[in-house]
């Protein structure tokens, strides 16, 4: 960052700052007095010693008690959910080490627990006797090959309880660590459009593109607040931000609405995001990373248990990083600190605190080129006569954003009949940027080449606050079980942002303005008024608050192979928006879902849910002149099946659904009458500034349908893959603009297609191991928001970015070294036929146009011991 004038006003507290301190306090004092509150993980990895716990598991299907004994022992552990589907375990109860415990709880089950050769524990079957030794099956722990690619443990972000991804009744998408780093994730944008039918794209902020995108998801957008979680968590930070993947073990993608336990939100999905938890066994990862644009970094990673008896764990990570951007002075730098502390005195009680600070620091990533449409220059039609990566701004334009989080879970349960899990989380945060942009670029440049530009700025505050209580638990009355949840929640966020423009050259004469770049011979200097941004005060303060409570109802028939869930949640949303009128909205939204077990490994489900959401401007009025405060509404059907695949290494599913939302406000008027300047709809007041206002209406109905099929997991011992494929069919289904009606919704790909394979070419005791990695991510074509009113809706419309496919590789080497040491060197290669493709939102048939990223190799090496 470039250093601030001097003269820069005093500042009052900032999460770098008194608020840094205040919470580092905390933290502290928390864990000096053991009441670091947070749920730990369920898994871990091996303890080396035998020593031996005293443990209190009750009896109970081993799917379920499997991964409390796994989190009680601090191990890691695999297994196929068809392997012990319809299996119970009596318990196990008194001390063990980890392989009695093991043998205690697998008694008479033909079961057993055995290390695995990385360090864990899988669950295979007993060898018959006079068998001779067992080969193990390619089934390995947490950060191994196969868990890397099959999701093996619940998540409790769909329904909130404990069951497998065969048994839950919704798509939930779920990628670890290893996977993202195997593929070379840049960015969390690549890990989420590595998931089918989830896209992100450009928007036009000035906070850059790189900082901030659209993501949706099954034709809807996800990037509104409340439509990100951590660690099942509300959120009010937004699933399009900018995040370090440095510090997450998991990032998870629950499709479908999520209004039962999170309130208003979009009905298309929701993002979750999983920290690294503390664990069991030392364990420490030393990564460091290049490319051949210039970019490097590096990232340490530290855990184990901080006494003899391993009650107290720690995670400590740290990340740097600066990333080139493929167009000239473009570049970002994430820099981030993250600490968790997990207490566990006993099986029956768990508590993590974890604290993030990330604070990510870039030049605004903006459009690349402009179409001239002034008919009166020389290049008129066409785009500036520029190479792909000319820059526009100012050097020191920056775009820069502080982030804390402090984050507590906690979780208590003495048996399966009941379950306490509280959590709080707090996050500060502070932002501001300077971006220089091309002013009125439609008339292209002077007789010298001049272009007049103009600077942005902006600063923003704010923080927020979420709380959460679940109490749950299993009852039985014969061959019935009722699993039941009962939750409260409530949530608040305020913010206040500066925002004018600081210099515009539109007013000649004005001060503080910045002057043109030549296209054809520029010269970059510093904007240097950029004390401006600062100059300017906050505005008043923005806020929002959520209260939520629902109650949930699972219930097991006796065949053991039907299930019901019948749910609903009360959710209020309160929107305070600074110097306009509040907004109350209460509703309810119902969860249905049936479940079925064909077989030991296939299960059909069908569910139903629904949501709501405001309306995505509260400015808006309606044919009498009234703000329009009704909120959105919506509901999904979802038909799907399961089907564990080769003894449980891997599962197929397969959806269809149905979202509509309703009540979505539309144009009153036809498209192009609602711009500035453009009379009021007939026999509707004007408005008070002669200009008149544009009203709408609650008449919109946008309908997104499609199919989803995916398959990951491990084929043979030589090749996982990770395969998905989404057709999604989103459009505007009612709506008082006639050229809209019946048109798909912008921006959103009718096909889209993910896919990674990884294959083991070689293995060697003596050299290592050679493995190769080969991905494909495809999207058919998508349209902007604008069209040709002349032109037919569906066939002929001229605003049509071509669909595109990029091809990712990976080749690793990786060689044990002495005890638990291992070496990794990966090399990496993104777009590896250097396809030329526009952002979707941004392409050759409008008037701004954002490249795709080229070709990049990364090169990576990474020492765990």
């Amino acid at each position: 960052m470039q250093p601030i004038p001097k003269h820069r006003p005093p500042r009052g507290p900032s999460p770098g700052g008194a608020s840094r301190r205040a919470l580092a306090l905390a933290v502290s004092g928390l864990l000096g007095v053991g009441m670091a509150l947070g749920s730990a993980s369920v898994r871990g990895e091996p303890r080396e010693d035998t020593a031996r716990r005293h443990y209190a598991i009750a009896a109970g299907p081993l799917l379920s008690v499997l991964p409390q004994f796994a989190a009680a022992a601090g191990v890691g552990l695999s297994f196929a959910p068809a392997l012990v589907a319809g299996r119970g375990s009596a318990g196990v109860r008194g001390s063990y080490d980890v392989d009695g415990g093991f043998a205690e709880l697998l008694a008479g089950t033909g079961l057993e627990a055995v290390r695995d050769p990385a360090g864990g524990y899988v669950l295979r079957s007993q060898p018959r006797s006079g068998s001779g030794p067992a080969t193990l099956a390619a089934v390995t722990v947490k950060d191994s090959v196969l868990s890397a690619y099959l999701a093996d443990v619940p998540s409790s972000v769909a329904t909130r309880t404990v069951l497998s991804p065969r048994h839950t009744p919704f798509t939930l998408n779920q990628a670890g660590e290893a996977l993202m780093r195997e593929r070379g994730d840049t960015t969390l944008y690549d890990s989420l459009e590595y998931f089918a039918g989830v896209t992100t794209a450009s928007g036009n902020g000035d906070i850059g593109q790189g900082m901030s995108r659209n993501v949706n998801v099954r034709g809807f957008s996800t990037s509104g607040a409340n439509q990100l979680l951590v660690n099942g968590q509300r959120s009010y930070s937004t699933a399009g931000e900018f995040r370090s993947a440095d510090n997450l073990e998991q990032v998870e993608v629950l499709r479908g609405p999520a209004g039962l336990y999170y309130g208003a939100a979009e009905p298309g999905g929701i993002i979750n995001y999983r920290y690294k938890q503390p664990r069991a066994e030392r364990a420490h990862v030393l990564r460091l990373e290049t490319d051949d644009k210039g970019s490097a970094g590096g990232m340490v990673d530290l855990t184990g248990p901080l006494d003899e008896q391993g009650v107290l764990l720690y995670r400590l990570v740290g990340s740097r990083k600066r990333h080139q951007d493929d167009q000239d002075h473009i570049w970002s730098e994430p820099r981030s600190g993250f600490a968790a502390f997990t207490l566990k005195p006993d099986d029956s009680f768990s508590t993590t605190l974890t604290y993030e600070w990330l604070k990510v620091e870039a030049v605004p990533e903006q459009e690349n080129n402009m179409r001239v449409t002034n008919p009166a220059s020389p290049y008129y039609g066409q785009y500036y006569p520029v190479p792909r990566d000319f820059f526009w701004g100012s050097r020191n334009d920056r775009a820069v954003r502080e982030t804390e989080t402090v984050l507590w879970e906690a979780s208590w349960s003495r048996s399966e009949a009941f379950r306490l899990q509280a959590s709080a989380n707090y996050q500060g945060y502070e932002q501001w940027w300077q971006n220089t942009r091309v002013s009125n670029a439609g008339n292209g440049p002077d007789a010298d080449g001049n272009v007049a530009r103009y600077v942005s700025g902006r600063q923003n505050r704010g923080h927020s606050y979420a709380l959460a209580l679940d109490l749950s638990g299993i009852a039985r009355l014969g061959n019935w079980r009722h699993d039941w949840l009962l939750g409260l929640s409530h949530g608040r966020t305020e913010g206040r942002s500066s925002g004018r423009k600081v210099a515009s050259q539109s007013r000649p004469g004005q001060p503080y303005e910045v002057g043109p770049i030549n296209i054809f011979d520029p010269v970059y200097r510093d904007y240097p008024y950029q004390y401006r941004i600062w100059d300017d005060p906050l505005g008043p303060t923005s806020a929002r608050s959520d209260r939520n409570a629902y109650l949930q109802s699972l219930v097991h028939l006796p065949d053991g192979r039907s299930r019901f869930l019948l749910a609903a949640g009360w959710a209020e949303y309160r929107s305070e928006p600074a110097g306009a009128a509040r907004q109350t909205v209460r509703k309810w939204s119902p969860r249905l879902a049936l479940m079925h077990d064909f077989s030991d490994s296939l299960t059909a489900y069908l569910s139903y849910g629904e949501s709501f959401s405001p309306q995505a401007d509260l400015s808006l009025l309606d044919m009498a002149g009234r703000y329009l405060t009704t909120p959105e509404e919506a509901a999904q059907y979802e038909l799907g099946f399961k089907q564990d695949l080769f003894d449980g290494k891997a599962m197929l599913t397969a959806a269809l659904f149905q979202i509509e939302k309703r009540k979505v406000a539309m144009a009153a008027q036809a498209e192009g009458e609602c711009d500035d300047g453009a009379a009021a709809a007939p026999g509707t007041p004007g408005g008070t500034d002669g200009s008149g206002d544009c009203r709408y209406t609650l008449s919109g109905l946008q309908r997104s349908r499609g199919a989803e099929l995916s398959l990951s997991g491990e084929i043979t011992h030589w090749w996982s893959a990770q395969l998905a494929y989404s057709y999604t069919w989103a459009e505007y289904v009612e709506t008082d603009d006639v050229w809209a009606r019946g048109r798909s919704l912008a921006n959103m790909p009718v096909h889209s297609l993910a896919l990674w394979n990884k294959f083991l070419l070689h293995q060697d005791a003596a050299l290592g191991d050679l493995s190769l990695g080969l991905g494909l991510r495809a999207w058919s074509k998508v349209h902007n928001a604008w069209r040709d009113p002349a032109s037919h809706m569906r066939a002929t419309r001229s605003d049509w970015n071509p669909g595109y496919g990029l091809v990712d590789l990976g080749l690793y080497w990786d060689k044990r070294l002495a005890g638990r040491q291992a070496f990794r060197l990966a090399l990496n290669i993104s777009n590896l036929l250097d396809k030329t493709y526009y952002d979707r939102s941004r392409f050759a048939a409008g008037n701004t146009v954002v490249w795709g990223n080229g070709r990049r190799a990364t090169l990576s090496a990474q020492l765990s011991f």
